[in-house]
């Protein structure tokens, strides 16, 4: 008598662990590479939104310069570096920007000149840059892909002052620091990392014997002489 065997149908055990262990060892494999790929392109967006920003600091700047008084001769470079007040004689007041991040309350100013549909984001967070959400009073912070404006006298003539915006990480580095890709604000190297903002004049420093130099307004003239107090006899 001729004993029929019916096909087989379906996957044995060993075949179903086989198959689930290669789409696990693919997607170990797949997965890290398109999140690695996705933060990639993030902070390629952080460089190119830091590039947009640092030309509104600019304008803002160049506004605030625009604006004093004619007797005072405040520098870009002033108005990014120190704080400029009321008994400055100026006429406009404003506070540094230097060492804070765009989400900072003194970079209101730098926000007025963006246009609402043009409004650069944090693309880590989807908040604008200027908003205090995108604000720390740690440097550099833990929350990634904000920007940092640093300033550091150029390494090869020191009466420049460099501007970089810097931005911080996802994940510390070895020594612990979230700047992104080794960027350091103490550093005149590293700083270099950063988004480029401007070299600027340096007037403040000390025995040059000339004006402050205001972009555009020509060469520095002397410093006029200063009054001697009349001496008791």
């Amino acid at each position: 008598m001729r004993r029929h065997v019916g096909k087989r149908t379906g996957f044995t055990l060993i075949e179903l662990l086989l198959v689930l262990t290669i789409i696990g060892l693919s997607a170990a494999l797949i997965i890290p590479r398109a999140m690695r790929a996705q933060t990639d392109t993030k902070f390629a967006q952080v460089r190119q939104y830091g590039s947009e920003i640092a030309s509104y600091i600019m304008a803002w700047a160049q506004n605030q310069a625009r604006a004093q008084r004619p007797t005072t001769s405040f520098t870009l470079k002033d108005f990014l570096y120190q704080d400029v007040i009321e008994a400055d004689g100026a006429g406009v007041t404003s506070n540094k920007l230097v060492d804070k991040y765009t989400g900072h309350e003194d970079y209101k100013g730098v926000a007025n000149l963006v246009a609402s549909d043009k409004m650069p984001v944090n693309p880590f967070n989807e908040a604008s840059y200027f908003s205090p959400v995108n604000n720390d009073s740690q440097a550099p912070s833990p929350k990634p892909g904000l920007l940092y404006l640093a300033a550091q006298p150029d390494p090869s003539q020191e009466e420049y002052l460099n501007f970089y915006l810097l931005f911080t990480s996802t994940t510390p580095d070895v020594a612990g620091s979230y700047w992104y890709g080794g960027m350091d604000p103490k550093d005149p190297d590293k700083i270099r990392r950063g988004v480029f903002v401007a070299r600027l004049f340096n007037d403040e420093e000390p025995g040059t014997g000339e004006r402050p130099f205001l972009m555009g307004g020509g060469a520095p003239g002397p410093r006029p002489a200063e009054e001697t107090p009349p001496q008791s006899k």
